[in-house]
């Protein structure tokens, strides 16, 4: 009952309030940001961003992992999105926003734990295992903690990489029609941090690749 009051709320409150608003965009959808999330309920793009409706086309899922495309045929739905707001939306940004406290980074470090209970989880999260694996190897004797901090941050800034995997990625961004950037949003602190596709951490994640 709860979920159906707020829905009874939104129609008497910002719908009405705002209908103009809403009689406006309901011709059609002109987004200049695809946002790529983790699923995360606490991650909340037009709350970031203080976007309206209609100003963020969005990709969530666990991780806010994007497939390389040499592996797209198990991942219809991410590309299918990704194609869609490229080619067809044509946004100028694509944003991928990793968070602290990822359950799904946090998966990643306990793969093994998961296999069983969760395989499909397992399965999807896996497609950054390598990047885990790297951090034990380069800092084996940094603390549980701030591994997976680096993590969460390495993990956004690699979806970059696997984004411009793809063609019509590629050719967006190198003719500067597409920007690319990562973000890592602390839910303690309310601080973002921003990661242009070269930054800090761009050798990183080439000797990831490497690996």
């Amino acid at each position: 009952m709860e979920l159906k009051k707020r829905i009874e709320k939104f129609k008497t409150r910002e719908f009405e309030t705002n209908k103009e608003f809403y009689l406006g965009i309901e011709k059609g959808q002109n987004p200049h940001t695809l946002f790529i999330g983790c699923s995360d309920s606490r991650v909340n793009a037009e709350i970031l961003f203080q976007a309206r409706a209609g100003e963020l086309f969005q990709i969530r899922n666990v991780a806010n992992i994007v497939p390389r495309d040499d592996d797209p045929d198990n991942n219809l739905s991410v590309v299918s999105a990704l194609e869609y707001a490229v080619k067809v939306l044509k946004v100028k940004n694509i944003i991928v926003c990793g968070h602290s406290n990822c359950g799904g980074c946090a998966a990643i470090r306990k793969l093994n734990d998961y296999k069983d209970d969760l395989p499909n989880t397992a399965e999807w999260i896996s497609q950054s295992s390598r990047i885990s694996d790297y951090i034990d190897g380069k800092y084996p004797d940094m603390n549980e903690d701030n591994k997976l901090v680096l993590l969460e941050k390495l993990n956004a800034v690699r979806q970059l990489d696997n984004l411009l995997t793809y063609d019509f990625i590629r050719q967006a961004f190198d003719s500067r029609k597409l920007n690319l950037q990562a973000y890592y949003y602390d839910i303690g602190t309310g601080d973002i941090s921003i990661y242009d596709y070269e930054n800090e951490f761009s050798d990183l994640i080439k000797e990831i690749a490497l690996s």
